[in-house]
């Protein structure tokens, strides 16, 4: 009953909007992120993606059969991979765009620049543009997508599963001893996140607090200075790979970080934390271990090396 609920404020949204009956079903009003109204064809048949985490919601959605295009990285799942690309993050290929005749364009807000939105005008193209930036959102755009696509059973399920799995997270872990944790998204300068960043609504999940929640930019640089002076307990990087992580561990060990001696860093893989998809819960699960096995050695210091994750006592 919940579930239907929650779902039911799309379906009334969906009748309240229809226009005109025909060979589609109706016709749909559809808000994005940035407050801006589209009218589609409801429901919609073909669909491009412009953004990673919202071709993963696309497909968890039930949207999958009806996608068209993606842009590039758009690896998972795996047949999100097998569909043509219509350019990446820094150039799109709007003569491919306007030839696969989309019904809507899914869009990133921070990835989409004024000229590629006047572009979308021009050329007279739909364009949902999407910005998720809380756990929260995830849920509310899978169900939003199954509405758009009339896949709301398929969509309700995936968007269910993800709270029970984010409760069940935050039952174990938020209520702990709190952890002070340092995100590192990149070595060269180094960046981290602010608590504006869902990934410190991950750290939230697992009881831990963003050393640089305060900072003003979602992504901001920092200096090593402002990272010593911070003495984080935990040391959290995002790295793809064992290079990666190395170089990271690296960077820390050269620093006076009582953290990094006593071996409480860690690692988390970018795809499982960085987008804003059903997959972060992993990550976060991940960041959870990490942030229990910190808190355990800060309250019994161990005696070094890297940091090692144990199941849940029973």
């Amino acid at each position: 009953m919940r579930s239907l609920l929650r779902t039911l404020p799309i379906l009334l949204a969906c009748l309240l909007l229809c226009g005109t009956f025909g060979a589609r079903a109706a016709t749909l009003v559809v808000s994005g992120d940035d407050g801006a109204q589209v009218r589609v064809d409801w429901p919609l048949q073909r669909i491009i993606s412009l953004a990673p985490n919202l071709t993963e919601l696309a497909y968890a959605a039930g949207m999958g059969p009806r996608m068209v295009a993606v842009t590039a990285y758009s690896d998972y799942p795996e047949a999100a991979a097998r569909l043509p690309q219509v350019g990446d993050a820094f150039r799109l290929d709007w003569e491919r765009i306007v030839a696969l005749k989309p019904d809507l364009v899914l869009a990133w807000g921070s990835s989409l620049s004024a000229r590629d939105r006047a572009a979308f005008a021009k050329l007279g193209l739909k364009v949902l543009v999407l910005e998720p930036r809380r756990l929260e959102n995830i849920p509310r755009l899978l169900r939003q997508f199954g509405a758009l696509a009339a896949t709301v059973a398929e969509a309700e399920a995936a968007a269910s599963a993800f709270e029970r799995q984010a409760d069940d997270l935050r039952r174990r872990y938020a209520a702990r001893a709190s952890v002070r944790t340092y995100v590192q998204i990149a070595d060269a300068p180094l960046l981290t996140v602010s608590g504006a960043h869902i990934i410190s609504d991950a750290l939230k999940l697992c009881g831990a607090e963003n050393v640089f929640a305060a900072a003003p930019l979602l992504t901001p640089a920092i200096s090593d200075e402002a990272l010593v002076k911070e003495q984080p307990q935990l040391l959290l990087g995002i790295a793809a790979t064992g290079e990666q992580e190395e170089q990271t561990r690296s960077g820390w060990r050269k620093l006076p970080l009582l953290a990094a001696r006593q071996g409480r860093t860690g690692f988390v893989h970018p795809d499982l934390i960085s987008r804003a998809t059903p997959r972060i819960l992993q990550g976060a699960a991940r960041i959870c271990e990490l942030v229990d096995s910190a808190r355990e050695q800060v309250q019994q210091p161990a005696s070094g090396g890297t940091l090692k994750t144990r199941p849940e006592a029973e």
